[in-house]
């Protein structure tokens, strides 16, 4: 375990280290003068005036929330006044509202009107409006149309500048979330398909899968919820994906505890988990088919996570107090924990609206993207011990297939390889060759010069078999001092005159080694000789001729000590 931590410590750092390098190389100095209109503003809401808001404050007077149908007008006190700029743009961000914009009651600017009548879905981001070259000394207004119920009655602060300042700065006020999220989405993706095209066939990979689906949704969620990617994505495509995604966290996150604990009774995980996805499905269906906007199911959501946070304590607890789960499981249940608990912050802000941009507080700006990039280092330190322990299992695998299928003196391949490959020769129908092989005198050998010098002798024997037979036919040792050769096709005069190169390369062994007789009767015989055509029936004619050289051999080898003395 203190492994583990050491390792989630130093990824963390380094990574920590990486974005703030990427903070630093990327840092921003606006070429002119940003000017942040934040007071001010008079504002008219249902027949009231208030005099000199501040916008982000407006709640304080109005109520904290607007309704469907609510006009809100915005009119700046004092005349815009600043060093002139080149390609000079207002910036605002607006909540489920279209809007128009007035220099002097002259409109410049109008947007999302049609969902006024069409009922069409606006989101959140951010508007950039050009303003004329003699915008200086005019009056700016901003009217406001709600289309949304619930919609939040603080807005943030308008800034006036040069476009390219405006768009890099805001890009470099999310400069951290839009790295982690990206980060999240890449690592998800690929971690997702290395789990699907390499480890597919192997155990525990289901919860590398759920983990890289949890990693793509909160990275999407992220990206959208600080408004990253508004410059390449409309608003109201954004904010679909950014609710889309933040609902599909609660039912991921219970598939990944339920994956976690299989072992378990986890049917009520289960329940909730298809249930909270079968919310989401419908949620997503209502907004497509434009019968409810998808933004109206935060509270059911939040009491959903409620639950699931209240459950995934529970099974933290309880993976303490029993120390029934393996090492990865409690990492990727760490991860998962630091994930949901940066999250609730998050929940917490919506629900108190605290905040209307999670930019406006660095608590929140850090917080939730680090619990992201925790979750993903507690993957990586899960996928290093995966990996290690499934390097582990393959070299046993191995090494116990080598015992089981291969001789361990001789290093070629055993009974259990030769019945293995007889029965595939049996289920076919070509002609085949076996052929028989017996040392001679190794038994003496044995006896006379000690195991030693008769183990030096089968391994010199199966080094010549594999020289002569390596690339026609498979070899095996069956016993003590028996040997097979199988051919799957080969001519007669083709294996006669291999077997003499074997014979020559044994009596070049005796001249090496004069302790121990290197020679060796043998018989063949093709399935086209027997009438059975099985392999047994092939086998026992190559014994029987196997043998009838080795009486030959022997009554030879009497002959010629006889007629020595």
């Amino acid at each position: 375990m203190r492994k583990a931590i050491s390792f989630i410590s130093f990824a963390s750092l380094l990574l920590l280290i990486t974005f703030g390098c990427l903070h630093f190389l990327f840092r921003f100095t606006p070429e002119h003068n940003i000017i942040s209109l934040n007071k001010g503003w008079n504002v008219v809401f249902r027949n009231e005036q208030y005099l000199n808001t501040n916008l982000e404050r407006l709640s304080l007077e109005v109520g904290s929330t607007f309704s469907k149908g609510d006009t809100i007008t915005l009119n700046l006190s004092e005349p815009l006044s600043m060093e002139p700029v080149p390609f000079p743009y207002l910036m605002f961000k607006t909540q489920f509202c279209a809007y128009e914009v007035y220099l002097d009651n002259v409109l410049i600017d109008q947007h999302y009107l049609n969902a006024l009548t069409d009922n069409s879905f606006i989101g959140m981001g951010y508007n950039f409006v050009q303003l004329p070259e003699d915008y200086l000394g005019k009056k700016l207004s901003i009217k406001l149309f709600v289309t949304e119920n619930d919609t939040r009655a603080d807005i943030l602060t308008p800034k006036l500048g040069n476009f390219d300042d405006l768009f890099r700065d805001v890009i470099h006020s999310v400069l951290f979330p839009s790295f982690a999220g990206i980060f999240m989405i890449i690592f998800g993706v690929v971690f997702l398909l290395i789990s699907f095209l390499f480890y597919i066939k192997t155990s525990g990979v289901s919860s590398q899968v759920i983990c890289s689906i949890l990693s793509i949704v909160v990275g999407i969620w992220t990206v959208t919820a600080f408004d990253a990617d508004d410059f390449s994505v409309a608003s109201p495509i954004s904010t679909f994906w950014g609710y889309s995604a933040m609902y599909l966290i609660v039912p991921v996150m219970y598939l990944l505890i339920y994956s976690l604990h299989k072992r378990g009774n986890n049917s009520v995980v289960l329940l909730l988990g298809c249930s909270c996805l079968g919310f989401t499905i419908l949620f997503v269906l209502l907004h497509f088919f434009n019968v409810i906007h998808i933004n109206h199911f935060q509270k059911p959501f939040f009491f959903t996570a409620f639950i699931g946070t209240v459950m995934l304590v529970l099974y933290d607890v309880m993976d303490i107090r029993y120390r029934k789960q393996s090492s990865s499981t409690l990492i990727l249940m760490l991860g998962e924990t630091v994930l949901v608990f940066t999250l609730s912050f998050y929940a917490l802000n919506e629900i108190i609206m605290k905040y209307i941009d999670y930019r406006q507080n660095i608590f929140l700006y850090f917080l939730v993207p680090s619990g992201g990039i925790f979750f993903a280092i507690t993957q990586l330190l899960n996928h290093f011990i995966f990996m290690t322990r499934s390097f582990a299992q393959r070299k046993e695998y191995v090494s116990l297939a080598q015992i089981a299928y291969l001789d361990n003196l001789t290093n070629i391949p055993n009974r259990v390889s030769f019945d293995k490959k007889m029965a595939e020769f049996d289920s076919g129908n070509h002609d085949f060759c076996i052929l028989s092989l017996d040392l001679n005198g190794l038994k003496e050998v044995n006896d006379n010069s000690g195991h030693p010098a008769g183990d030096r002798l089968l391994k010199s024997f199966a080094e010549c078999l594999t020289d002569v037979f390596d690339k026609t036919g498979d070899y095996f040792r069956i016993g003590g001092d028996e040997f097979i050769v199988i051919f799957p096709s080969i001519k007669k005069e083709l294996l006669d005159e291999m077997l003499m190169t074997l014979d020559t390369k044994l009596l070049k062994l005796d001249e090496e080694d004069p302790e121990a007789n290197h020679s060796v009767s043998y018989g063949y015989a093709f399935r086209s000789e027997t009438t059975e055509r099985d392999t047994h029936s092939v086998l026992m004619l190559a014994d029987q001729r196997m043998y009838a050289y080795k009486r030959q051999y022997y009554s030879h080898l009497t002959n010629f000590s006889g007629a020595e003395q």
